[in-house]
């Protein structure tokens, strides 16, 4: 039994060939260890690892949605970028007509003053002109009826005839 109890028995120097005792003590060891590990190292290790995987696969979700957010908003500013060039586009041909129709409105108003101007001008000249023949005929007339009254009271040269003429005009011309 003495053979039987140093296989047991570690450290302990035997003939025979395989140490018993040291295989189960370094086995019974080696299951604690395991033991001890997975309840205090890999237990812990492995929640840390299954966390960090879990944030890993949260931000690449998230990622993929940020993702497809940026595609959404980038469709969403493409399309109100074009709406706003359409608009812009809308009101500058707007303008455009607008300000031909101002154009055309000031041009046919300048138009109609213009003429009134015109019109209102050749009035203002026809009736100074018919106001000074008018006045010449009145003073013509005065003239004709001087000169016939002087030249019944005297009798008169043809050369005193014409300087008394010149002499009439040239007082009438006075007035």
């Amino acid at each position: 039994m003495t053979a039987t109890t140093n296989m047991f028995v570690l450290g302990a120097a035997g003939t025979s060939g395989v140490q018993w005792g040291t295989i189960i003590v370094t086995l019974v060891t080696f299951l604690i260890l395991l033991a001890l590990l997975k309840k205090f190292a890999w237990g812990p290790l492995k929640d840390v690892m299954d966390k960090r995987e879990h944030d890993i696969n949260k931000d690449i979700d998230d990622a993929e949605q940020a993702k497809l957010n940026a595609q959404k908003l980038e469709e969403q500013n493409k399309q109100t970028l074009k709406e706003t060039q359409d608009e812009v586009q809308k009101i500058l041909e707007e303008s455009k007509v607008q300000a031909r129709k101002q154009h055309e409105e000031i041009i046919h108003e300048a138009n109609i003053r213009a003429n009134g101007m015109i019109e209102t001008a050749q009035n203002e000249i026809n009736s100074e002109k018919e106001r000074a023949i008018a006045d010449i005929n009145n003073q013509v007339s005065e003239l004709s009826v001087l000169i016939a009254s002087k030249v019944l009271q005297k009798e008169i040269s043809d050369k005193d005839q014409k300087a008394l003429v010149e002499k009439y005009i040239k007082e009438a011309g006075d007035k």
